[in-house]
């Protein structure tokens, strides 16, 4: 079950994710984050706190975000990471790709 929060500040998303990211989840997500980005937005923090798995589709669609970031010229920091996600991220070398910000960096 996902319960995604959405909120802005300093013209930054803030995302704090809920329960899974992966197929119809992530997709979702995706059409939400590049729903900001057509508004203007470039500039992401995502928070990883609360979700218990992601997908190849789910890292798919978090590396399709960052690129369209960048070329706007903003960013995409992940915090939060733990468990199979922080593993999957791991394992897969995108915590070298994505600025993951450590616990006191944390939104609160």
């Amino acid at each position: 079950m996902e319960n995604h929060e959405f909120l802005i500040e300093n013209s930054q998303v803030i995302a704090k994710l809920t329960g899974s990211l992966q197929g119809e989840a992530a997709a979702r997500l995706r059409a939400t984050l590049l729903t900001y980005i057509a508004d203007g937005y470039n500039s992401f923090t995502i928070d990883f706190s609360h979700v218990n798995n992601i997908d190849s589709t789910g890292l798919g669609i978090l590396v399709t975000i960052q690129k369209r970031a960048l070329q706007g010229g903003g960013s995409i920091t992940l915090q939060g990471l733990h468990g199979t996600v922080k593993t999957a991220f791991d394992r897969t070398r995108l915590s070298k790709a994505f600025t993951i910000a450590d616990a006191a960096q944390a939104v609160a």
